[in-house]
């Protein structure tokens, strides 16, 4: 696929989590002067469509977004919601708190991938890295039923429908998540 060709599926950025331990939203943190939420979204101008998926719409953010629809806090919640809201087969997630991933990632993960498969999930160091990631729309009856069963992981997701997962432990650090104020200063020092 040619780089400037944009991937035929819609991205959805997560930022429903609770930033627990960050102690506030990620999505408004600043990394060379550019919010998380803006570094995503452009981030994500390789696909056809894109929004932002959250408990609500805060007042900073102008880009659509959508609400989670259920009333459970997990990243199950916000993958159901997107799936159900859109148009496309093939649905990128994005968590809004992975500010060294890039374009180049994004396209490799989806051009070495057999698209018969429910979801296309990069795998890091033994870990699923389900939160940046394709799912297809034909997944979505599997999560209420799941959510039903009181299984809300997105491990126990993948583990019930068709994944594959693509060897990503060269390209380790694109994926570091930013989840403490620790975190995000080692990653301001390492994007300047």
């Amino acid at each position: 696929m040619n780089h400037h060709t944009k991937i035929p599926a819609t991205a959805f950025i997560l930022i429903g989590g609770e930033s627990k331990r960050f102690g506030s939203p990620k999505w408004a943190a600043t990394i060379d002067g550019q919010r998380m939420i803006d570094r995503t979204w452009e981030l994500c101008d390789i696909f056809e469509n894109r929004f932002v998926i959250g408990k609500q719409k805060p007042e900073s953010i102008s880009y659509p977004i959508i609400s989670d629809e259920l009333e459970i806090q997990t990243p199950i919640n916000g993958i159901y919601s997107a799936l159900n809201h859109s148009d496309s087969d093939w649905n990128f997630m994005i968590s809004c708190d992975l500010p060294l991933m890039t374009k180049n990632i994004i396209y490799k993960l989806w051009e070495t991938t057999d698209k018969n498969s429910d979801a296309i999930v990069p795998f890091v160091s033994g870990y699923a890295q389900a939160t940046c990631a394709f799912y297809h729309k034909r997944i979505l009856p599997q999560i209420p039923q799941q959510i039903e069963n009181g299984d809300l992981s997105l491990q126990g997701l993948l583990n019930c429908i068709n994944t594959e997962t693509v060897n990503m432990n060269l390209n380790e650090n694109e994926f570091t998540n930013m989840n403490t104020p620790d975190d995000h200063e080692r990653m301001v020092l390492e994007i300047k």
